[in-house]
């Protein structure tokens, strides 16, 4: 019984509506929600990928510190047990060459930086004032004492890690690794520090053989390693902050949204405790292009369906409302049917049999509307011949008379701004009706018509448009000639185009110069601008008129008037940059102005 309402509902309404709304069932809604599902579901599957990749990457990474500073650690514990160093460090030495021969005597430095490629510097600080300043050994400062690590490394004995700020040779700054422990001194119940540092470029060598950007930072501090050069501060710190000190999944960085992992490593022979973050910053990027890629499939499927389901729909009910508009004229004793009626189905059967039942019919009657037909003819001729006489009885000298009724009576009440804008009407629209007949006009001419354009202009936007003419001093503007009403549609689409959104500092700039006898006229606006894919848009529609780029017919008249009066090698340019202007540039003969010709 419901399905019968449906029905019966559907039949109530037309038959194009009908074949709307199966479409939107059968079809629309199935495919939206399908598609929206497999973008859904292609989405997670990337972001679980990304995530995946994430992990692992991190795994791979701190296994590599864990291996890096565990390798740190062992040669430093090798170092203070070395007993030829801790003679060397616990001897008084009588002179010092005697102390410089002792120490140009160890080889162990070396010997470790030649074998451990991970090291980049090795530093011992003693409290044994008989050996001088060397390359590896130094004495302990004052403004030693004054380092942030000294203190601690001064009153404990647990070996720790520190990441110290460093300045290299070109300035840049930078960050490096440093493992500070003690060498006990028990015949001279004393102890040295031994500071190793680790090599970035080990570090780099090692970790960076990924896409991923690995980032590392020490016990909430300063972030020592970045596979690429960018700060991510406090906000990727807190992605470290939870219970495990763990986490994955999305990461809201200052400058993006990225995929990643961050995670912990501590140490056994240390309190300190590291922090990792392996970071996609291509997933969301290929996750949206894949996302616009699908949305763009399932929209041209959409469309292209529904132009073809609209297209058909159209043509049915074309057909039926011919067949059903003929029928009802038959019936008012309208009798004049079209003679053809596409298609080769029921309908066209039925619209045969209705042509052939009033076929008769229109014969009897055919001579008497042939007679109204030429009654109606006639009149229509002599209505469009009235209309022609009254359009060519319009004067334009009452169009300036009223005009100029109208800006005395203003001046007379006090409105200087409307007395003002009419006479800036009235002097545009003599312009362009007095110079539409002649083939020239002078330069100065023509720039005054073009002030008077713009003075119209700031009526309306005030100073968010201003104007400038600039000349070069061997120009004189009265001695050359141009086409009339050639500059005005480039200043207009500066105006209303590339201005139309500065609400002040608009500025028109016109750049006359001269050069091997050809005029080089530069319209520049400082509006929006365009891309080098909007100029390439708008260049087919400047050379050949097409009815889709009816915005574009004052480019192409300016075009095809250079073209006709100079001939092939006269044109204009276009050239314009986004947020920053457009210039147009006409490249015209030098004509000198031939007084009475033009006018």
């Amino acid at each position: 019984m419901a399905i019968k309402k449906i029905f019966t509902a559907i039949s109530r309404i037309k038959v194009q509506k009908q074949l709307s709304i199966i479409f939107f069932i059968a079809i629309f809604i199935p495919v939206i929600s399908i598609g929206n599902y497999l973008v859904y579901n292609t989405r997670s599957l990337l972001f679980r990928h990304y995530e995946d990749q994430s992990r692992s990457d991190n795994l791979r990474v701190k296994s590599l510190l864990l291996d890096l500073t565990s390798n740190i650690y062992i040669k430093a514990e090798s170092l203070s047990s070395d007993k030829e160093l801790i003679q060397l460090l616990s001897t008084v030495y009588p002179s010092p060459d005697e102390a410089v021969r002792a120490m140009e005597n160890y080889k162990g430095f070396e010997t470790l930086l030649s074998q451990d490629m991970s090291i980049q510097q090795i530093s011992i600080y003693t409290q044994n004032n008989s050996l001088p300043e060397s390359k590896y050994i130094h004495p302990i400062s004052s403004d030693l004492k004054k380092e942030n690590w000294f203190e601690q490394a001064y009153t404990t004995v647990t070996p720790f890690w520190t990441a110290e700020a460093v300045t290299d040779n070109f300035g840049n700054h930078s960050h490096i690794l440093c493992l500070h422990t003690r060498i006990f001194l028990p015949q001279i119940h004393s102890f040295a520090i031994l500071n190793l540092s680790v090599s970035n470029n080990h570090m780099k060598n090692r970790i960076e053989n990924s896409s991923l950007n690995t980032v590392l930072w020490l016990n909430e501090g300063e972030i020592f390693y970045s596979s690429k050069k960018q700060t991510m501060g406090q906000s990727l710190k807190a992605y470290a902050a939870g219970p495990n000190g763990s986490y994955l999944g999305r990461i809201n960085l200052p400058e993006q949204k990225v995929i990643g992992c961050v995670s912990t490593l501590s140490t056994t022979y240390s309190n300190d405790l590291f922090y990792l973050a392996s970071l996609n910053e291509n997933g969301y990027p290929y996750m949206n292009k894949i996302t616009c890629l699908y949305l763009g499939i399932l929209i041209l499927i959409l469309l292209i369906t529904s132009a073809f389901i609209y297209t058909y729909s159209r043509y049915f009910s074309r057909r039926i409302i011919t067949l059903r508009e003929t029928m009802h004229n038959a019936s008012q004793g309208n009798y004049n049917i079209i003679d053809t009626f596409h298609g080769k189905d029921e309908i066209s059967e039925a619209f045969a049999d209705l042509n052939v039942m009033i076929h008769d019919i229109l014969q009897k009657e055919a001579s008497v509307y042939e007679a109204q037909i030429r009654t109606q003819q006639l009149t229509n001729q002599q209505q469009q011949m009235e209309f022609k006489m009254l359009s060519s009885q319009i004067n334009p000298h009452f169009l300036y008379n009223t005009l100029e009724t109208i800006r005395m009576r203003s001046l007379k009440a006090g409105n200087l701004d409307v007395a003002n804008a009419v006479k800036l009407l009235g002097k545009s629209m003599r312009y362009v009706l007095e110079n539409t007949t002649g083939s020239f006009i002078t330069l100065a001419k023509e720039l005054d018509y073009i002030d008077t354009y713009l003075s119209i202009q700031k009526l309306r936007f005030h100073d968010s448009i201003n104007y400038s003419l600039k000349t070069s001093p061997q120009i004189d503007l009265n001695e050359y000639e141009i086409m009339p009403l050639l500059l005005q549609p480039i200043v207009e689409n500066g105006v209303l185009h590339g201005l139309k959104e500065m609400e002040q500092g608009g500025t028109i700039m016109i750049h006359i110069i001269k050069k091997e006898e050809k005029l080089h006229i530069k319209i520049f606006d400082n509006g929006c601008g365009m891309t080098q894919e909007e100029i390439d848009g708008i260049n087919p529609s400047i050379y050949k008129l097409q009815r889709e780029s009816a915005k574009r017919i004052g480019l192409y008249n300016i075009y095809q008037r250079i073209q006709l009066y100079y001939g092939k090698d006269f044109g204009f340019q276009i050239k314009s940059k986004k947020h920053w202007g457009t210039l147009v540039t006409l490249i015209l003969p030098a004509q000198e102005y031939s007084r009475g010709m033009g006018e």
